[in-house]
């Protein structure tokens, strides 16, 4: 018995050194493929799935499938950060000119797409129409995690970069809603009106409770700012307002947007906080979604490959479905588009990429519904397609030029 409490403490140990320079490997490939990422245009994610592949199915260093409620909640944890993040670095007033074409060209964007695709799994894949919608909220919306940092690269300012955010913001949340709703559904209830239903209620308890806790927070959150770990306390209430939204029924992804919007925006005591909190918060939010999302690319490459012989076709009419969605939701809310010359329309219409809601979602879908388990393969590779034409798409574009963003109208009509 003795040898055999020692030889299992003696793998006990060997797991926990694998475990830890794993960990530590993955930390130093996240920050170096963040810097490859900016001198060569190639998103950090696709090196970072591309490497759990190696890890995962070539390697087997991580068995396929070993982790998969982690990497859901990986998932989900950055996607509340960075949706956070979204909303709390967005000024109304500053964008309140071109708010009404960015909102609307989310919406036409998500329509189109969502529509595109669910024609293909009633067309190619034969799928019942709930499931079919299921497909389409999953492929809808593009990825403010890629879509964000690429704006920033190219150094894109006025209403090209309002646009595009909103579009991503706004997709991610319209795509959870979206599923949520369809997967809440009960077995004979009518389709559309419990997924109008559901889309109502989820966002008015989210935005109506979000709001009110915003105006809190912002006030007593001022008692706490210079405090040594402010912002881990300021992560805790974006997280409670999450998990209580939920809890009431509402879209907890849509409660901290608006939470985020909220606190960004609101005025009073939100002037009295000192410039380097503020900053220092900023700093804590970006540093801790970076570390989240590049442990949660790598364990969705680990645990899922490209998808098979049996569903390309399926997969690459996907693809051409959200090439032409894109150029119709350009093509039709352009005019709405205020400022922005051809050049800023090339980069909108070259912007479509899907990441992270569309891998999170992928997996709770294919875990919910019979059926669909090859939902997370798919997901991944449509993912990965769609990043390898933003960098083919961006080596048009230069950071600083004109064409990187917006036209000489657009800047004279945000100066």
């Amino acid at each position: 018995m003795e040898w055999m409490a020692a030889s299992l403490a003696g793998n006990a140990a060997r797991d926990q050194t694998e475990i830890f320079g794993l960990l530590g490997g993955l930390l130093i490939l996240a920050f170096f493929a963040n810097r490859v990422s900016r001198r060569t245009r190639v998103p950090d994610l696709v090196i970072l799935m591309l490497t759990g592949v190696v890890l995962g199915p070539l390697l087997g260093w991580l068995p396929n499938g070993q982790y998969p409620f982690f990497t859901q909640a990986l998932g989900s944890f950055a996607l509340v950060l960075i949706l956070f993040e979204a909303g709390n670095e967005f000024h109304l007033r500053e964008a309140l000119h071109h708010f009404p074409a960015g909102i609307l060209f989310a919406f036409v964007a998500y329509g189109l797409s969502f529509a595109a695709v669910a024609w293909v799994g009633l067309w190619a894949l034969n799928l019942p129409v709930h499931k079919a919608l299921l497909l389409g909220g999953v492929f809808g919306c593009t990825s403010g995690t890629i879509v964000i940092p690429v704006l920033q690269q190219f150094q894109v300012r006025g209403p090209v970069m309002v646009v595009l955010v909103l579009e991503a913001a706004l997709g991610d949340v319209i795509a959870v809603i979206s599923v949520g709703s369809l997967t809440d559904i009960a077995e004979g209830d009518p389709l559309v009106a419990g997924l109008v239903r559901g889309i109502v209620i989820r966002t008015a308890v989210a935005v109506c409770a979000a709001i009110a806790a915003g105006v809190l927070w912002s006030r007593v959150r001022q008692r706490f700012a210079a405090d040594r770990f402010g912002s881990v306390l300021h992560v805790g209430a974006v997280l409670l307002v999450y998990g209580l939204v939920r809890s009431a029924g509402g879209s907890g992804l849509m409660a901290v947007l608006a939470f985020g919007l909220t606190l960004a925006n609101v005025n009073g005591h939100e002037d009295e906080m000192a410039a380097e909190h503020k900053q220092g918060i900023a700093v804590f939010h970006s540093d801790l979604s970076f570390l989240v999302r590049s442990f949660f690319f790598v364990l969705l490459g680990a645990s899922v490959e490209l998808i098979g012989p049996s569903y390309a076709v399926a997969t690459t009419l996907i693809l051409a479905g959200l090439v032409a969605a894109r150029l119709l939701s350009v093509y039709t809310a352009g005019w709405a588009m205020r400022g922005v010359g051809r050049s800023g329309k090339e980069l909108v219409l070259s912007l479509f990429p899907r990441g992270l809601v569309n891998a999170v979602l992928a997996i709770q879908v294919a875990e919910k519904e019979a059926g669909m388990a090859f939902l997370p393969a798919m997901a991944f590779t449509v993912i990965l397609i769609t990043n390898l034409l933003v960098v083919l798409a961006t080596f048009r574009f230069r950071p600083g030029e004109t064409g990187a963003g917006e036209s000489h109208e657009g800047r004279q009509s945000t100066a």
